[in-house]
């Protein structure tokens, strides 16, 4: 376990696209209708928002980030973080095209982490770290346009993996409480959920479901021990709504459970801050997990105070990429 001594969570914002793509009637086409249910029942993911032909990540985190943002003097920003594994550009990173387009100062440091389901606590890690460096206040956006890459035969992923980016301003003042973080690798299960050269997501599910119940709840149990308080509010990214159930069922936290994907389904590590934003009443100390591709899990334990600004909104379709 490492530790930051002060994280103040200041917003976070999610925004998806409107279009909303009805997992039932497009997998009846491929599988059949009573396949198509069952599939839909266990996933439990009735729905997957889907960005429209052209439109990135970009166009999904730019907007998030204005939200985030409003009302702070640019000034005080110190930098800016970007969670994604489907930018688009090999290069510039997506965090400078963020800079430049919220008007931020060319001071800031900008970089983007290529990392997918577990990323989100990775990036709370680093803004924290950037933020108590600079004594200014940090952008973490996090989102991924995962339809883009996804086989449009392939029901192990078309019926899970959505659209969605955040945006987390976080800062570190000495009156903020402190925040613990904790991280889990094997490499050795890499190819169970890979995006690999041909730019499509391939999923062995078994073995990602093998992979949480496993060593990700040990892990996550293995957190909590260690953890100086236990948590109010449990926010895992939501892979698969029966998954994310039975491991709060596991960690003893099924009343502490913070949910999003019913609505939004698996929009990638993005999922753990767009839940926060969907459930605005929520806060507390929150226990904030991600898990999956690698294989691996990060943990983050952090104040959620009721102060937070947090809404989700829509990117209504452009087109423009």
């Amino acid at each position: 376990m490492v530790s930051l001594p002060h994280l103040l969570v200041e917003s976070v914002v999610g925004c998806v696209p409107a279009n909303a793509a009805d997992n039932l009637s497009i997998l009846s086409g491929l599988v059949g209708a009573a396949k198509a249910e069952s599939i839909v029942k266990s996933t439990g993911f009735p729905s997957r928002r889907i960005a429209a032909h052209g439109e990135t990540v970009y166009d999904l985190a730019l907007p998030a980030a204005r939200l985030a943002l409003e009302g702070v003097d640019a000034a005080d920003v110190g930098g800016v973080v970007a969670v994604t594994f489907s930018n688009p550009a090999r290069f510039p990173a997506l965090a400078v095209r963020l800079q430049h387009a919220l008007g931020l100062p060319h001071g800031v440091a900008a970089l983007d982490l290529s990392l997918a389901c577990g990323g989100y606590p990775y990036g709370l890690f680093v803004a924290g770290q950037i933020a108590a460096s600079t004594g200014r206040k940090v952008l973490l956006v996090d989102g991924d346009v995962q339809s883009a890459h996804v086989d449009a035969e392939d029901v192990n992923t078309l019926a899970v993996m959505g659209d969605a980016a955040t945006a987390t301003l976080v800062s570190a003042p000495p009156s903020a409480a402190p925040a613990h973080f904790d991280f889990y690798t094997d490499g050795s299960g890499a190819d169970a959920l890979r995006c690999g050269g041909d730019g499509k997501i391939r999923m062995d599910g078994f073995g990602v479901f093998r992979f949480v119940a496993g060593p990700v709840t040990s892990f996550l149990a293995d957190f909590l021990a260690a953890s100086p308080q236990a948590p109010s509010i449990f926010v895992p990214h939501q892979a698969n709504m029966y998954m994310v159930r039975q491991l709060a069922k596991a960690l003893g936290l099924e009343g502490a459970l913070l949910t999003s994907g019913e609505k939004y389904a698996n929009p990638g590590s993005c999922s753990v801050p767009l839940t926060m934003a969907a459930n605005p009443s929520a806060a507390g100390l929150a226990l904030m997990a991600g898990f999956g591709a690698g294989l691996a899990a990060a943990a983050a334990l952090v104040e959620l105070p009721a102060s937070c600004r947090r809404e989700v909104c829509l990117l209504q379709s452009s087109g423009q990429g």
